[in-house]
């Protein structure tokens, strides 16, 4: 990843290091570098996505804030589909993760026990790598973006072309 990006789009930069960071941890611990047996390593892997919901909800709050106070908030929205659809996306994917693990606690977590509790914790992972795929995908399209945005114009300060 090149330094103009992570300048560029720090909070991006942050969120797909800190999914890294989660999934190398999860990684390690099922693999059994880790004294735990991988149960906390899979802990965080399950409950890790409720901090992104939180990063991502209030960015999408504030995405939204300024699309609404952009001069024709629809073109702006037409203009590029692909990525409001990957926004979205991520939105929905970070947000509903957590929440649908969640409701699968409450619901199912006080009726099992023992392994039953293992298994519930294994849809919560599974949701985590949804958030964290999610997430990574994101990264990807504006990283795509930037590369693109930066070598067409070729003059770029603060990951704002100067030129417009």
């Amino acid at each position: 990843m090149s330094q103009s990006f992570i300048h560029a789009k720090p909070l991006q930069a942050l969120k797909l290091g800190a999914v890294l960071g989660i999934l190398g941890f999860g990684i390690a611990g099922v693999v059994g570098l880790l004294p735990d047996g991988g149960l906390n390593s899979l802990l965080l892997v399950a409950f890790f996505p409720m901090v992104l919901a939180l990063v991502i909800g209030a960015e999408t709050l504030f995405a939204g804030y300024r699309l609404l106070r952009a001069d024709d908030p629809r073109s702006r929205l037409r203009n590029q589909p692909f990525y409001t659809a990957i926004r979205a996306f991520e939105v929905v994917a970070t947000i509903g993760a957590p929440g649908t693990f969640y409701v699968l606690i409450v619901e199912v977590g006080s009726e099992v026990a023992g392994p039953g509790a293992i298994g519930v914790l294994f849809y919560g992972v599974g949701l985590g790598l949804l958030a964290f795929g999610a997430v990574v995908l994101r990264t990807a399209v504006e990283y795509y973006d930037h590369r693109q945005n930066r070598s067409t114009s070729g003059h770029v300060r603060g990951g704002n072309d100067i030129t417009r």
